[in-house]
């Protein structure tokens, strides 16, 4: 069965963007993004694509976009139901188990009932923003680890990373 996953930091009141950026500095985050993410499959909006400005080097790169046609060294899709069928389709072909949402919210609301698996960044505050990640019932998911992070000179927050799966 192919995972697909969302993996997102997120602070106490759900903000997950401001301005079409990150709204913290958390780099030890972004390490473990670049070491969960490398050799996958990533699916991502426009958005989040202009704010990182490039394919990710060493992963499969697939953007939905009504505006953007074609992206060198990334797929594009008009919706994202295309994106997540290829995305499949691609996995199977080359032995892959993972498909990695990566933002922005409207992706991350389309795609909840799909996915199986979430790898959350929970940052310890409330933060002003104008991109969320959508609300979840955690009802309906089983905790599978949890590693907490100190605020220190390359952390501005307190912060753990978080994996459940859909029970």
């Amino acid at each position: 069965m192919i995972t697909i996953s969302h993996v997102v930091a997120l602070s106490n009141n759900n903000v997950i963007g401001k301005d079409n950026d990150l709204p913290w500095n958390l780099k030890t985050d972004l390490k473990h993004f670049r070491e969960y993410t490398t050799n996958k499959l990533l699916i991502m909006g426009r958005k989040t694509y202009e704010s990182i400005g490039r394919p990710l080097p060493n992963r499969i790169n697939y953007v939905v976009s009504g505006t953007i046609s074609k992206i060198e060294g990334a797929k594009v899709f008009r919706n994202t139901q295309d994106a997540i069928d290829t995305a499949i389709d691609q996995c199977n072909l080359n032995g892959k188990d993972e498909i990695v949402i990566i933002g922005g919210g409207y992706l991350f609301r389309d795609t909840l009932e799909v996915t199986n698996k979430l790898v959350l960044t929970k940052v310890d505050c409330n933060i002003d923003g104008d991109i969320f990640y959508p609300k979840i019932n955690f009802s309906n998911w089983e905790k599978l680890s949890s590693t907490n992070f100190s605020k220190d000179m390359d952390n501005e927050y307190d912060f753990v990373v978080e994996e459940y799966r859909r029970i």
